[in-house]
């Protein structure tokens, strides 16, 4: 039998507290707040899973965290049936816990549950395996074939906005607006501009919810007449590097939000940032144009390239300016310190409820809440579509005999899908062959948002391909 509890330093032991009960809980003052610990049927903390999480917990949300923790308990719990456990266990224990994943005495499980069970199993065993505790995984892997590999394949859940949706859940559910455009005096929204800034963030890019709530306020300057692009790296998907462009409009929301909400929270939480500097990453040297900022954390010297800054470091820069401490962070909350993931979730969970509830007719019949991830998905159909028409074009014009024959790099410097997976850093091309399907029928989508928000006249889609040779 495994117990799973949670760190938390607010609990006390009570007098009834059995006396191993207490030992945990004397012993866990040290661990950070949260942090998953797998004990066994004395109530002893389980190794390598307590190692296992003291790592993932740095770099981890509180939310993901947890996930992880329960498949943690899953996973050891059914070894446990076997009489084996991590170390010990071998192919046919991995073979036999995928198959009682997948269609075995469970409900069986979405590829998204076992793509996560997965992350557990392979994190654990590579810890195992760096610390010299087993010489190799339990399984063979040959080509693509894995214990670990799905024996299915399912598609994301499109779901992309029209234009009309994308208003309406950019002005009534994150503004505070009424359908009829008006200003709706029962809004008690204060960080509608902060909203609408990540939410624009996200359509006109296809940054993930984790890469633009941990985007620092130097990466994204102030607008000077053209857009500009960010290097993303520690904060992307598997920590694969990649470009993103940002039109000057968004740049222009943005920097409103910076001007105004941004710059009060920054005023009203410099003397709290104060008092907690000594938790805090406080840095005091950033070179921008290096891309290189040095600071302190825990009581040691320490360095870094901005695209290179692990989340959980970003969530506690801070840099003493005249006023006093300032998070590095550019989507701040009211303690100063950048806003969670739970937090933005809530936040487009509330303005989809409430686009559907006052704005049904311009929803379009849309039931389904707005997601940070659907704003992903606007963005990479929308851009096919644009992508696509433009590559038709030249097409014709080539068989008009207007323009000579291309050669294999411009085909595949316009191509329009290795152009999307390049812009969304998709590993695969099968995922973003997915979005082939929607360009069909979009044509009311967010083109004319994208083609607006450019002063020079250029649509999205050529500021893309004006910008393709960005690495």
């Amino acid at each position: 039998m495994m117990y799973l509890r949670f760190v938390d330093h607010q609990l006390a032991p009570s007098t009834d507290f059995d006396a191993r009960a207490s030992d945990i809980y004397s012993r866990t003052r040290s661990l950070p707040e949260g942090m998953p610990i797998l004990l066994d049927d004395r109530w002893r903390p389980v190794e390598p899973w307590l190692t296992y999480f003291r790592i993932v917990a740095a770099s981890t949300d509180p939310a993901t965290l947890r996930a992880y923790a329960y498949d943690a308990r899953r996973f050891a719990s059914f070894l446990a049936t076997r009489q084996t456990d991590v170390i010990h266990a071998s192919s046919d224990d991995i073979v036999a816990f995928r198959e009682w994943r997948l269609s075995g005495s469970e409900r069986p499980v979405s590829p998204a549950t076992w793509r996560r069970d997965v992350v557990v199993i392979r994190g654990i065993y590579q810890l195992l395996t760096q610390t010299g505790q087993i010489q190799r995984e339990p399984w063979i892997t040959i080509g693509r074939s894995s214990p670990l590999r799905m024996r299915w394949r399912s598609e994301p859940d499109i779901r992309p906005l029209t234009q009309a949706q994308w208003r309406t859940f950019l002005d009534v559910g994150l503004g505070g607006r009424t359908a009829a455009g008006d200003l709706d005096e029962s809004w008690r929204g204060t960080t509608s501009l902060r909203s609408k800034a990540g939410a624009q963030l996200a359509v006109t890019t296809g940054m993930r919810l984790g890469e633009f709530s941990t985007l620092l306020d130097a990466e994204v300057p102030p607008p000077t007449g053209t857009g500009i692009s960010v290097l993303l790296e520690a904060c992307a998907k598997y920590q694969k590097r990649r470009r993103v462009h940002v039109p000057l409009t968004t740049l222009r929301a943005v920097d409103l939000y910076r001007q105004t909400e941004r710059r009060a929270v920054v005023r009203a939480s410099a003397a709290s940032l104060w008092r907690r500097r000594s938790e805090l990453f406080v840095v005091d040297e950033i070179d921008v144009s290096a891309g290189i900022l040095r600071g302190r954390v825990n009581g040691r010297r320490s360095r870094w390239r901005l695209h290179q800054l692990p989340p959980h470091l970003r969530r506690i820069a801070v840099i003493e300016r005249d006023h006093g401490l300032e998070a590095l962070g550019l989507f701040v909350g009211r303690g100063g310190l950048p806003i969670s993931r739970r937090q933005w979730h809530a936040t487009f969970e509330a303005a989809s409820g409430r686009a559907l509830r006052l704005a049904q007719d311009e929803m379009g019949g849309r039931r389904a809440r707005i997601t940070p991830h659907d704003l992903r998905h606007t963005f990479a159909v929308v851009l096919l579509k644009s992508l696509t028409d433009v590559a038709l074009a030249r097409e014709a014009e080539r068989r008009a005999g207007n323009v000579g024959p291309a050669t294999i790099s411009e085909h595949i410097a316009i191509n329009p899908r290795l152009t999307v997976q390049r812009l969304l850093g998709h590993s695969n091309p099968a995922t973003t062959m997915v979005y082939l399907r929607y360009i069909e029928d979009t044509d009311a989508l967010i083109q004319d948002v994208f083609e607006s928000w450019s002063d020079e006249g250029m649509t999205y889609a050529d500021a893309v391909l004006a910008d393709r040779n960005v690495a």
